[in-house]
């Protein structure tokens, strides 16, 4: 994951995004599917509202075109609901139990939504109802008028200042998704410390030796050495492997190169297995079996590879929000 500061809207995002993408967490966010899919569209709601906010900002406001600023009030109010609520959304699937308070600042801007754009004509909020419109001639870019009624306050008179809320739910936007991250880290840092100590790769100290006396048996054309303790071996080091990953949340099948290379292993070192047992194999004869063991080295080697970077992957610390 990225290193940079994180600062905006779209730093946090993208390190979110990297963060579910990483096959070590999407392990666990992919056991409900519906789950994942629902976070993923959490992400694209999210920066897609904050296009169509940018949008607001940025584009010139169409001052004689009553329809045109309609369209623009309405659309900009409904994207900082929309952004709320996937917000909020996404932050329940990435730390589930985290207290996500809605502050008073945000809570402004779903109630001007609610007033002006999504229940304008007949709007409930704590026992009170209201009835409540825009008045044409206060649109700006900046803010309108909303005209209210209601049966207990009676006539209202209510300032909407649209640019200052769109500020007020960005900033607040951003220190959410900084605490999501601080906490995402700080729950992957506590597994990781679990395991720091627990070497993947210190499972295959005995594999090269292993090999070594699989291909001593091979070259002198017997099998009354050690070979076959070295296929025991190579079998009982995959299983403690598979374990190993299981403890930590993962399969073989969370990373494509480990579960490539554990697939590749597995012919070759059944028929050596039934070779070294004297049983009917798809092994003709010794100098293809040297042939078979060689592939399987191979294969082992990488899988070798994938167990140091997974240790390697464990024991670096997750830095903290804003550290290059």
């Amino acid at each position: 994951m990225s290193k940079e500061k994180l600062k905006t809207l779209n730093d946090f995002m993208r390190w979110i995004r990297d963060y579910a993408s990483n096959p070590r967490h999407q392990e666990r966010l992919f056991t409900d599917r519906f789950v994942w899919h629902q976070l993923c569209a959490t992400f694209d709601a999210i920066g897609d509202t904050d296009l169509a906010i940018d949008a607001y900002l940025n584009g010139e406001f169409p001052d004689h075109n009553p329809g045109e600023q309609y369209l623009r009030v309405y659309g900009v109010l409904q994207a900082l609901l929309v952004q709320q609520d996937s917000l909020g959304q996404m932050t329940a699937i990435l730390c589930p139990g985290m207290l996500l308070g809605l502050p008073d600042v945000l809570k402004d801007v779903r109630d001007a939504r609610h007033a002006s754009i999504g229940h304008p004509t007949r709007m409930q909020s704590k026992g009170n109802v209201s009835s409540n419109f825009i008045n044409r001639s206060t649109m700006s870019k900046d803010s309108f008028q909303l005209l209210s009624f209601s049966k207990t306050d009676g006539d209202l008179f209510n300032h909407v200042p649209v640019v200052k809320l769109i500020e007020q739910q960005r900033a607040e936007v951003v220190r959410i998704l900084s605490e999501v991250v601080t906490e995402v880290k700080q729950k992957d840092e506590e597994h990781k410390s679990v395991f720091r100590g627990k070497s993947v790769y210190a499972r295959f100290h005995l594999v090269l030796y292993a090999f070594e006396k699989i291909f001593e048996d091979l070259h002198r054309n017997t099998i009354v050495g050690m070979g076959k303790w070295g296929i025991g071996e190579l079998k009982s080091v995959l299983d403690d492997f598979k374990n190993m990953l299981i403890e930590r949340g993962l399969s073989i099948e969370t990373y494509d190169d480990i579960k490539y290379h554990y697939k590749q292993i597995q012919h070759p070192l059944t028929e050596l297995e039934k070779f070294f047992a004297g049983e009917p194999s798809a092994i003709p004869s010794y100098e293809a079996a040297i042939v078979y063991a060689d592939a399987l080295q191979g294969y082992f080697s990488e899988l070798m590879k994938n167990a140091q970077w997974i240790d390697e992957e464990y024991q670096q610390k997750s830095s903290a929000v804003g550290s290059t």
